[in-house]
C-alpha cells in the first residue's frame, strides 16, 4: 500500500509539468481605456474561458495603450510578444485594406443601412482576417463619428485653418479632407488627447460613446450632427496560437469571443444615444449642419472612394458589391 501511495505521488509529481505546458496564454493589447465597458466585458469573458477550460486557455489583457498604439502592437504580434489585439478600422487596414471598408467616410447613413450591408459582407471580411494569418470573432460598431469641435462647425468653410484628426491608417479619410481642403493631420488613436491638449488638433471625428470613453469632450465640447464615418473594431488573435489550442478549447473561445462582440455590436446604438446624454448634461453644444453639406461631403467622398478603389487600394470587386448592396439597403431602410 505504501509501494503504491508512493508510486501514485511520483506520477502526480511527474504529471504537473505536463499539466502547466497545456496551459496557454493569449496576450491582447488594445487602446480601450481600463474600466470602459469594452475592458469589463472582455476581462469577464476571459474568467470564463479560464473556468470552463479549466485553466488551459488563459486570455490576458493590456488596456489604455500600454502596449502601443495599434500599429505597434500589430508589430509585436507578428514576432510573438503578443498574440492578440483590438483593433479599429485603421489597424485593420495594415492587415488587409479591404477591412476598412465599412470605415470609408460617408458610406453609409445609418445604423439600420450598415446593418443590411454587415450582414452580407461580415463573413467575407472575417475570411479576409484568416487568409492573412488571424481570427477574428466579429466586427463590434461603435456608433458613428461626428466632427467635435470647439467652436460650432456648419458648414466646410469654417474649418478653413483647423487641424482635423484623422486616426492613423486612414488613408481615405485623409484623402477626402484634403479633396475638401481642409488640413488633416494623422495620429495614433493614444495620442489624441494630447494632441487636443497642446493644440496639435482642433477638431476630431468621433461618436459620442469614444468622446466620452477617451474623455475628448473635455477638449471639444460641440458636435456636427453629420454621421461622417462608421465606428467599429475587431478583436483579433494570430491563427497559429488558436491551432496550437485543441478543438474543445477553440470552440469555447470562439463562443465566448463572438457572444461578446454580439452583445457589444447589439447595444451600440443605445450606448451611444446615452454617452450622447450625459455629454449633454456635461455642456456639450449640439450643432445641425448648414443645409446641404451632407450631401456636399457625401459627393467628395464618394469621388475619392471611388478613384482609390480604381487605383486598387481598395478591392474593387468588393467596393462595386458594398455599393450595390447599400442600393438594395436603402430600398429597404427608411432614411433617417
Amino acid at each position: 500500500m505504501r509501494k503504491t501511495l508512493l508510486w501514485f505521488g511520483l506520477t502526480l509529481t511527474l504529471l504537473q509539468p505536463l499539466a502547466v505546458l497545456a496551459a496557454t496564454e493569449i496576450k491582447i493589447a488594445t487602446v480601450a481605456p481600463e474600466g470602459s465597458d469594452w475592458m469589463v466585458r472582455m476581462r469577464q469573458s476571459a474568467e470564463r474561458i479560464a473556468q470552463r477550460s479549466q485553466g488551459r486557455v488563459n486570455l490576458k489583457f493590456y488596456g489604455g495603450g500600454v502596449m502601443g498604439n495599434e500599429a505597434s502592437v500589430l508589430r509585436k504580434m507578428r514576432v510573438g510578444q503578443l498574440q492578440g489585439g483590438a483593433f479599429t478600422s485603421g489597424g485593420l487596414a495594415r492587415i488587409h485594406k479591404d477591412l476598412q471598408l465599412y470605415g470609408l467616410p460617408l458610406l453609409a447613413r445609418s445604423a439600420a443601412e450598415m446593418a443590411c450591408l454587415r450582414a452580407v459582407l461580415d463573413e467575407e471580411l472575417q475570411q479576409r482576417l484568416e487568409q492573412c494569418g488571424y481570427i477574428g470573432f466579429g466586427f463590434a460598431s461603435g456608433g458613428f463619428a461626428c466632427l467635435f469641435s470647439g467652436q460650432p462647425i456648419e458648414r466646410v468653410e469654417q474649418l478653413a485653418g483647423l487641424k482635423l484628426w484623422v486616426p492613423e491608417g486612414d488613408q481615405i479619410s485623409y484623402a477626402v479632407l484634403q479633396a475638401l481642403g481642409l488640413a488633416p493631420v494623422t495620429l495614433p488613436l493614444s495620442d489624441v488627447m494630447t494632441g487636443l491638449q497642446t493644440g496639435l488638433l482642433d477638431v476630431v471625428a468621433t461618436s459620442p460613446l469614444g468622446a466620452l470613453a477617451f474623455q475628448w469632450y473635455s477638449q471639444v465640447n460641440c458636435m456636427t450632427e453629420m454621421p461622417l464615418a462608421y465606428v467599429y473594431a475587431a478583436l483579433v488573435i494570430d491563427k497559429r496560437t488558436i491551432e496550437r489550442l485543441t478543438a474543445e478549447d477553440r470552440q469555447l473561445l470562439r463562443d465566448e469571443l463572438e457572444a461578446v462582440y454580439r452583445a457589444i455590436d447589439g447595444q451600440a446604438v443605445a450606448d451611444n444615444e446615452a454617452a450622447l446624454q450625459v455629454l449633454v448634461q456635461q455642456g456639450l453644444q449640439r450643432v445641425t449642419p448648414a443645409a446641404g453639406e451632407l450631401e456636399r461631403w457625401s459627393a467628395v467622398a464618394t469621388e475619392v472612394s471611388d478613384r482609390l478603389a480604381d487605383n486598387g487600394q481598395l478591392s474593387p470587386e468588393l467596393y462595386c458589391k458594398a455599393r450595390a448592396r447599400l442600393q438594395q439597403c436603402r430600398q429597404q431602410v427608411p432614411a433617417q
